[in-house]
């Protein structure tokens, strides 16, 4: 029996200034946890298409050469740096609608449909022989990813910062993360499992009616999601308390920098996305140039890949519930993840690879669950609570653009290996693969093993190296989340 029981704010209830988890009871529907959760559907079905296949796309399919790929991705890149800090702290304000409207639903309403359209156009280049005529499919590369970023970052910037206003407890963080991995797990099975079906063969069409589809799906899936986005009257009113825009943009970025937990998360993400990153683009290369299976059928290696994440999700998040230490649970689950990636680089045939595969799910689950609902939104809290201010906006643009600083970073490591190697551009599968390398004189032995490295050791060591600065330097532990929440409680944010 709780005793002593001193304040209740928004239906949560307090203990000697703790608060009490099972006391706690959200306002939110579970709609309002379903509509924002359905967001994954848009972000994970157009961020895993763009992601998996831009790569093979560009090169395989146009005959891109790689090193202006890279080139492309570097250029865009740099736009990205300077465009991301700049919306989001632009959108981190009160505007005149914002009392009627909302700070951040207007902004995702103008950014969520160009964002889903500028799909297509990544996947509908001109129709020239890019290894003959390069630059139009090289501009067309770079016009066509910035058209998607610009739009992609005034929806994420404040749907980032709309999560931690609207979820203010742990409790309330920890029952999203069931909608949102729910979602999150479908698109991602979706994502893997329909683009493969919608290509019947690699060629330019093919690419542009699976863009085509997965688009179509997202604007359906956006008409559930929007009104969830809808500020009610408690997060607006907390937008006027008279603690806001009163940092400037660069002080707010050295706030960011200085911040412990900021640096130890980023590092961490960017690790795990990175490697992922690089997994998921090369699934159309094992598939064609390893395992020699016909066009589409990585979608075998994507589903046990998803299963076994599947599976594990409900014992990392049970796991969580029992101690409340998140930073344990993402970091036993990163260290297990470095270890299982390392065998796929040495399996012997498709049934110990597919093995290896479903005990890479098993250990990504903790990663999965726990980023961007608790672990992002812990970090969120923290850079409020030390400076006080409630401008979200200039940690996720910080977070923004260091993320697009190592974005190419994935790229530029395929670039590489491929280089050594000798991977030609141009080729869609084994048999041309084989051709051209004997043509050339050429080592398709060293070939292959550069994309076995690719797979197994360079994702597992990039995992490592990302856990163990997460480990060691992340400094919310229960206590100290805690403790941010009575900052938070008492400054009414």
């Amino acid at each position: 029996m709780v005793e002593n029981v001193t304040n209740v704010s928004d239906g949560i209830t307090e203990k000697d200034g703790l608060v009490e988890p099972e006391l706690q009871k959200s306002r939110h529907s579970n709609w309002r946890y379903a509509s924002l959760g359905s967001f994954q559907v848009i972000a994970t079905l157009v961020g895993s298409t763009q992601a998996i296949y831009l790569y093979f796309y560009y090169f395989n399919v146009l005959g891109l050469d790689n090193d202006l790929i890279f080139l492309a991705l570097t250029i865009f890149t740099i736009y990205d740096a300077i465009n991301d800090p700049i919306i989001a702290f632009l959108v981190d304000r009160n505007f005149k609608w914002t009392r009627k409207w909302g700070r951040r639903f207007p902004w995702i309403v103008i950014g969520i449909v160009p964002w889903i359209l500028s799909l297509y156009l990544i996947f509908s280049a001109p129709d020239v022989d890019a290894s003959v005529n390069p630059w139009p499919v090289f501009w067309w590369l770079i016009g066509s990813m910035v058209i998607y970023d610009t739009f992609m970052t005034l929806v994420t910037v404040n749907i980032g910062a709309l999560h931690p206003d609207i979820f203010r407890e742990e409790s309330e963080r920890q029952k999203f993360t069931y909608f949102w991995v729910f979602f999150d797990i479908a698109a991602q099975g979706i994502g893997m499992m329909l683009p493969p079906m919608l290509l019947g063969s690699n060629d330019r069409e093919s690419f542009a009616f699976m863009a085509g589809v997965i688009m179509f799906i997202c604007l359906v899936m956006a008409a559930f999601f929007l009104p969830g986005t809808r500020e009610d009257k408690v997060v607006i009113d907390r937008y006027y308390d008279g603690n806001h825009e009163k940092m400037g943009m660069f002080k707010g970025w050295i706030e960011v920098l200085k911040l412990k937990s900021f640096i130890a998360f980023f590092v961490a993400l960017m690790c795990f996305n990175m490697a992922v990153s690089i997994i998921m683009t090369m699934g159309p290369f094992i598939s064609n140039f390893l395992l020699q299976l016909p066009p589409g059928d990585e979608i075998i290696i994507y589903v046990v890949f998803l299963s076994g994440t599947i599976i594990s999700i409900p014992f990392w998040v049970k796991y969580l519930k029992k101690t409340q230490d998140a930073k344990k649970a993402l970091s036993i689950g990163g260290f297990a993840l470095a270890i299982t990636f390392i065998p796929l680089t040495f399996y012997v045939g498709m049934v110990d690879l597919l093995i290896y595969f479903f005990l890479c799910g098993l250990a990504m689950g903790s990663m999965w669950a726990f980023f961007y609902t608790i672990i992002a939104n812990s970090v969120i809290d923290d850079f409020v609570a030390t400076t006080k201010k409630n401008q979200k906006g200039i940690l996720l643009g910080v977070w923004a653009v260091m993320a697009r600083l190592v974005a190419t970073l994935d790229e530029g490591i395929i670039t590489l290996v491929q280089n050594i190697t000798g991977f030609p551009a141009g080729v869609e599968n084994f048999e041309a693969l084989e051709a051209e390398v004997i043509a050339t004189g050429g080592d398709m032995g060293l070939i292959q093993n550069g994309l076995r490295i690719l797979i197994g050791v360079i994702p597992g060591l990039i995992i490592f190296i990302g856990t163990f600065v997460f480990w060691k330097l992340y400094p919310l532990t229960p206590d100290k989340v805690k403790e941010n929440k009575e900052i938070l409680r008492k400054l009414n944010l």
